[in-house]
């Protein structure tokens, strides 16, 4: 099964375990555990270029949360290395202060552009970098689940998502634009329809199950702020 961990989110946790173990949280890792393809290391924010570069040799997933990561101020991960490294990332949502793919890709490169002063950081050579992004979160979040998706071939889970090309975001983008225009300006909006193993669980925009789901959401949030006053 796959296996999830939190680790080296924020410099004091980092300093905490090296004082303890006297080794850095990823260095230890990757000397005392069997780490591999079926690994999801969730953060590792901060790891020196070593790190980062055995972390992306192993074969295990970066975990990425980059609008967790910015609301808490941990930090920007070590993405270009990463990636020259052939890293495999995925992207996710830890403290549930917002729920978005379009806003945690973007946040991503936005993160590390700010950082490094400059631009398309997460593409290798030339080419889209929302391309880049959207196909490697895909991948990646496919490997950390275990699940045979992650893009559109024979033998892959039909896990699709359709696109309305014709919003004003997108509506002057060409093809290969597309999800340029999804990760750096579009809003989640845009999804219209999606399909889970072939289930059709999003159509018009809306959860085939959302009446049912925001009642009990709202039941849920109502006991727990009653319990709280």
């Amino acid at each position: 099964c796959p296996v999830h961990i939190h680790i080296a989110e924020q410099p004091k946790e980092v300093q905490e375990v090296q004082a303890g173990l006297g080794a850095r949280p990823v260095e230890w890792l990757l000397a005392n555990a069997p780490v591999d393809q079926s690994w999801c290391l969730i953060h590792a924010t901060h790891m020196t270029q070593a790190e980062t570069r055995a972390m992306a040799v192993s074969g295990a997933v970066a975990g990425l949360c980059p609008v967790t990561e910015a609301n808490l101020g941990d930090g920007p991960f070590n993405g270009a290395t990463y990636l020259e490294a052939g890293g495999a990332f995925g992207v996710g949502s830890d403290s549930n202060v917002l729920i978005s793919l379009t806003e945690e890709l973007r946040t991503l490169e936005y993160s590390q552009r700010l950082r490094d002063l400059s631009r398309n950081v997460l593409v290798q050579g030339e080419g889209s970098v929302g391309h880049a992004l959207y196909t490697g979160a895909a991948k990646g979040g496919a490997q950390a689940l275990g699940r045979g998706a992650g893009e559109i071939a024979v033998g892959q889970w039909a896990d699709l998502v359709a696109i309305d090309s014709t919003h004003p975001s997108l509506c002057a983008l060409t093809d290969v634009q597309l999800l340029d225009g999804l990760v750096f300006a579009a809003k989640d909006e845009v999804v219209t329809d999606l399909w889970s193993a072939g289930r059709h669980c999003v159509q018009g925009g809306c959860h085939v199950a959302r009446d049912q789901i925001l009642a009990r959401y709202r039941k849920a949030i109502s006991g727990l702020l009653a319990e709280i006053g």
